[in-house]
C-alpha cells in the first residue's frame, strides 16, 4: 500500500471515530425519561366537637383556612383533602366560646381529635343592636326602636337576647315565667299558662301571642301551641303585658288580659 493510500485510510478512520463520539449523547437524549415518583396521598383532618357535658354538638362551624364544615348530629367533621403543613383551625357555635388551635399534618397523615366547647353568653342585643347608632341603623330590624321605646316606658316585662341565652331555658314558656304572676305547665303536649291578672282566663279574658308583629294565636284557656314552634334559640326578644292597663294601644283588643310579643332571630 502506497503512503498516499495509508494517509487516506487514517483520515477516514479518525472521522468515523469522531462521528461515533458525537452521536453518543444524541442517542442517550432519545432514551425515555425516568418515571416520576408517585405523589403521596393528601392528609385528612377530622374530629368531634362536644359540649361541657361531653355530648356531641350538631351544626358547630369548623373553619380550616379557606375551607369550612359543619358538624353532623354526632358532632363529627372532616376536611379531605388537606395539604400538608401547619393549619389554623377555629370552631364556633352560638352560645359557646370559640375555640382556636393549630394542626400540623404531613402527607398521608390523619389527624382525628375531640374538641370541647364551653358555654358562654353572647353579649349581642342591648350592647350592639338595641342601642341606636347611625352605624347600625341600616342593619337592624324595624321592631327594635319600638321595643326600646316601650321598655323605656316601663310598662310590661322585657326579655332580650342576652337574658334568653343566660337563662338556659329549654322552652319559651319557661322564659315567660320571668314575668311576675305567670306560671306554666305542660298538658296534652301544649304549654299552658296561668296568669294572676287573667282570673284563670275564660270567655271574656283571653291571651294573644304575636310573632314578628303578626297575630299568631289566641286562647281563652291559657293553652298555646305556638310556643313549641318558636323555642328560645329562635328568639331575639320577648315582651309580656298582663292586664289592659299594660297592653300597648297597637296590640289592644277588648277582653284581652295577656299579650305576648315574640321577636325572632334576624342574624
Amino acid at each position: 500500500m502506497s503512503s498516499a493510500a495509508r494517509l487516506r485510510r487514517a483520515v477516514i478512520c479518525s472521522a468515523a471515530i469522531a462521528l461515533s463520539a458525537a452521536a453518543a449523547p444524541v442517542a442517550r437524549a432519545q432514551q425515555a425519561p425516568a418515571k416520576p415518583e408517585p405523589a403521596a396521598p393528601p392528609a385528612v383532618v377530622m374530629g368531634k366537637i362536644v359540649g361541657p357535658d361531653k355530648k356531641a354538638l350538631m351544626d358547630a362551624e369548623v373553619v380550616l383556612g379557606a375551607a369550612r364544615a359543619f358538624t353532623d348530629k354526632k358532632g363529627r367533621f372532616e376536611f379531605y383533602p388537606t395539604p400538608a403543613g401547619m393549619h389554623e383551625v377555629m370552631v364556633r357555635k352560638i352560645g359557646y366560646r370559640p375555640v382556636r388551635f393549630r394542626v400540623a399534618v404531613t402527607a398521608a397523615d390523619v389527624w382525628d381529635g375531640t374538641i370541647m366547647m364551653e358555654r358562654t353568653a353572647q353579649a349581642l342585643p342591648e350592647v350592639l343592636v338595641l342601642d341606636s347608632t347611625k352605624a347600625l341603623k341600616n342593619f337592624r330590624p324595624h321592631w327594635i326602636d319600638d321595643f326600646m321605646a316601650r321598655r323605656r316606658a316601663g310598662m310590661g316585662t322585657f326579655v332580650d337576647q342576652v337574658q334568653i341565652e343566660n337563662s338556659m331555658a329549654t322552652t319559651t314558656a319557661q322564659l315567660l315565667m320571668r314575668a311576675a304572676g305567670i306560671s306554666s305547665y305542660s298538658i296534652q303536649g301544649l304549654d299552658q299558662l296561668q296568669v294572676s291578672r287573667c282570673g284563670g282566663f275564660g270567655a271574656n279574658s283571653k291571651g294573644v301571642v304575636w310573632v314578628d308583629g303578626a297575630r299568631a294565636e289566641s286562647s281563652v284557656t291559657g293553652r298555646f301551641a305556638v310556643f313549641s314552634q318558636f323555642p328560645p334559640e329562635r328568639l331575639s326578644a320577648i315582651e309580656i303585658y298582663r292586664g289592659a292597663n299594660e297592653i300597648p294601644t297597637e296590640y289592644y283588643e277588648p277582653s284581652v288580659c295577656l299579650v305576648i310579643l315574640l321577636w325572632l332571630n334576624w342574624r
